[in-house]
């Protein structure tokens, strides 16, 4: 069917509810499943369920461009997390049925086609949960637009937030605006849970080279260890570095070794969890990340909305707004 094969001249059209008075079922689901954090609820509620309409006037432009576009991205938070949360499981499940010497020993089934899902599964998740971070991104740029460096409307990126979070906070002035006050308390939740000075720490970029490689290169790219423990049960773990050759640890007969034994390659190069615990940990602490951030963008929408309207957030938005040519494939 092509485009102009359609009647474009419409007497009817039909779309989702533009006025809503409670919470759409998705939403509903998702915070009780535990995959959506309260906050992020409690902004959606803020919103007035994102009605039409009911913009404050610090997002409402006469196009209904800004407000409309917020809640694109607010709805894109709970879609990602909700997403994050069915890979989470699906990869577990996939873990679970994957062949492994004990079960063999011991009469348990397993399904050959286990590992696939688990390596496509987990690369979703990663998918998802940096989007997540990167949705919210985006909702701080427009609440909080132009105060954090590199992070702009339409175009953020978490990674942003993560290097500004870096950096010591400036002076603040003897009198803060009210943007500058959510500055403030952003960098002072985000801070220790993006930059944990645990073990921890870097958590986020390693979750980001494994998302780069897999959405780049294909699920195929996760390399693993299985070790057992003194019962004869297997868990998998996945290496902390990339790439990640074990055949350079593989020597012919005769050769000599010189590398670490294998306890201390294992330590040196490997996850100190496995990859179903890891899993956990990573969607935990995504959401436990985009719940603080939300905390502080619903105070700031509270406070913010009054206020005149956000110019400079639409101009950014406008600025990254793109469009191509293309039209449709020819001869299809």
């Amino acid at each position: 069917m092509r485009l102009e094969d359609c009647n474009l001249d419409l007497d009817l059209a039909v779309s989702a509810p533009l006025t809503r008075t409670e919470p759409e079922p998705t939403w509903v689901e998702a915070r009780e499943s535990g995959a959506l954090p309260d906050s992020v609820f409690e902004l959606y509620h803020l919103a007035e369920y994102l009605s039409f309409g009911s913009a404050p006037p610090f997002l409402a432009d006469d196009d209904n461009i800004l407000f409309s576009y917020f809640g694109i991205i607010l709805e894109g938070v709970l879609d990602s997390l909700a997403e994050a949360q069915e890979h989470q499981q699906r990869f577990g499940e996939a873990v679970n049925q994957t062949y492994d010497l004990g079960k063999k020993v011991r009469g348990e089934p397993w399904d050959p086609n286990a590992p696939l899902r688990a390596r496509r599964a987990f690369r979703y998740l990663l998918l998802s949960e940096v989007a997540a971070l990167d949705a919210v991104a985006d909702l701080t740029a427009i609440l909080l637009t132009g105060l954090i460096p590199r992070l702009r409307v339409g175009r953020a990126r978490f990674s942003s937030i993560e290097g500004w979070l870096s950096r010591p906070l400036a002076p603040a002035a003897l009198i803060l605006t009210p943007q500058e006050h959510f500055l403030t308390e952003l960098y002072d939740r985000l801070g220790p849970l993006v930059h944990p000075a645990t073990g921890e720490r870097e958590w986020l970029p390693l979750m980001r080279l494994y998302r780069n490689k897999g959405a780049h290169l294909g699920s195929s790219v996760f390399r693993q260890i299985g070790l057992h423990d003194n019962s004869g049960r297997f868990y998998t773990f996945f290496p902390r570095q990339w790439p990640y050759i074990w055949e350079r640890h593989m020597k012919p007969a005769g050769q000599t070794y010189r590398g670490s034994t294998l306890p201390e390659l294992f330590r040196q190069t490997l996850i100190h969890q496995d990859v179903v615990s890891y899993t956990a940990g990573l969607s935990n602490k995504v959401r436990t990340v985009v719940g603080a951030a939300a905390l502080v963008l619903g105070s700031a929408y509270k406070q913010l909305g009054q206020l005149s309207f956000n110019q400079a957030a639409l101009a950014e938005l406008q600025d990254n707004s793109e469009m191509y040519a293309f039209e449709q494939f020819v001869g299809t």
